[in-house]
């Protein structure tokens, strides 16, 4: 099994992770190495900030609000590579938010430990992304996150890549109308928090519906208001946060699709109301990866190495987490051939290293398009329908697809 995870990881596709505590998922940060310092190891690489002759140093910065088993992945995936011998002779070090002394929020972490660290894997909160991104992007260190708007594409860091989240809502509608719940002519609501991720959701949905004849009844969360009536719309698209979300399947009529995120349905945020709409199955979910349980491929690698090391609650971003964290293994991997573990030789991979193997957990994802281009890295995404009972909180629904002509899409 771990040698299939291996070979995934090099390819790009996701594996699962085994919880940790957190005294073992992190390492006490070193002393910060000056960036214009390019010592040659002893196996004759040129290296930099978070290599030395034994390890590589990678820093996680996760809200832990969030994570839903994001950490999870990462953890697997580092544990999975450690065990086939590593990296460039190296085994991988992972310096987490909140564990061995390091501050829980992501923005304290960073200063603690991100200057230390060779490169970063990030899912920050809403209210500590922008601080994160201008400190990233100061340093110029290399980091990935697994999700985000087309606003983040660009030379600027974190690097998204996975779908974003106009991308999300275009698959979503699409398979809406595949699946014969969208009619020609249909009209679909939209309640947005007005959120950037709301944002970028609507305009990928207002650029879909614009092309297949549906009209959007888009309306504004209100503070103290009653949510809209939605009789006879078929579909409601929820850019909104858990509890609000919930209030949304809990009120619309019982024949109404719900379709929402993975930021948007969480059941231990629901209600009872919301949890009983979910269990009806009518509450669909747009996520970045097959869900948990499904029978994609590399999905069911990763869960049945989850459940070999001796998982049992996997989160509904455990394989957001092992797939974020797989890119790693290619970009390290260009990196050792290069002979350079530096933080300017990882930014060269991500430009030059193409996309991952259609069968990996984000699809063809290449980490090249958003940073050259400021396009998504991937068009591909998958659904799932909200189940409270079920792994994770949602039951498989599809594999990884792009919606009909959304390759013409341009952020």
């Amino acid at each position: 099994m771990l040698a299939v995870l291996a070979v995934l990881a090099i390819t790009g596709c996701t594996a699962g992770t085994d919880p940790v505590p957190a005294s073992t998922t992190a390492t006490t940060p070193t002393t910060t190495t000056p960036v214009s310092i390019t010592p040659v190891t002893p196996d004759g690489l040129v290296t930099g900030p978070g290599i030395t002759d034994s390890t590589i140093t990678l820093g996680l910065l996760v809200d832990p609000h969030r994570d839903r088993g994001f950490t999870d992945g990462v953890i697997l995936w580092r544990d999975s590579v450690n065990s086939s011998g590593g990296l460039c002779g190296r085994a991988i070090q992972i310096i987490a938010n909140g564990a061995a002394g390091v501050p829980a929020d992501a923005v304290g972490a960073y200063d603690a430990v991100g200057r230390a660290a060779l490169g970063l894997i990030t899912l920050p909160g809403v209210s500590d992304s922008a601080a994160l991104t201008t400190r990233i992007s100061a340093d110029q260190i290399p980091a990935l996150t697994a999700t985000g708007t087309s606003a983040q594409l660009g030379p600027s860091r974190p690097i998204v890549v996975g779908a974003t989240d106009d991308i999300l809502a275009i698959n979503a509608l699409d398979y809406l109308r595949g699946s014969g719940r969208l009619d020609d002519g249909a009209s679909v609501g939209v309640l947005t928090d007005q959120s950037a991720s709301a944002t970028n959701s609507l305009a990928g949905a207002r650029w879909w519906a614009g092309q297949n004849d549906v009209t959007l009844d888009v309306r504004t969360v209100q503070d103290g208001a009653d949510l809209p009536d939605w009789n006879g719309v078929p579909a409601v698209l929820a850019f909104t946060d858990p509890q609000t979300t919930a209030r949304v399947a809990a009120g619309v009529p019982s024949t109404t699709t719900v379709v929402t995120t993975t930021d948007g349905y969480d059941p231990a945020q629901w209600d009872e109301a919301g949890l009983s709409a979910a269990r009806s199955g009518r509450v669909l979910v747009g996520v970045p990866t097959p869900a948990i349980g499904s029978d994609y491929p590399a999905a069911a690698v990763v869960a049945a190495a989850f459940a070999k090391a001796g998982g049992t609650d996997p989160g509904p971003r455990l394989l957001a987490g092992y797939a974020t964290a797989a890119l790693w293994t290619r970009l390290l991997t260009q990196a050792c051939a290069d002979r350079a573990l530096t933080r300017d030789e990882v930014e060269l991979a991500t430009t030059t290293v193409g996309p991952s193997s259609v069968e990996s957990l984000f699809g063809p994802a290449d980490p090249a398009l958003p940073i050259k281009s400021r396009l998504p890295a991937t068009r591909v995404s998958a659904m799932a329908v909200a189940n409270p009972d079920a792994t994770a909180g949602m039951t498989p629904l599809t594999w990884l697809e792009g919606a009909s002509g959304v390759d013409s899409y341009q952020p």
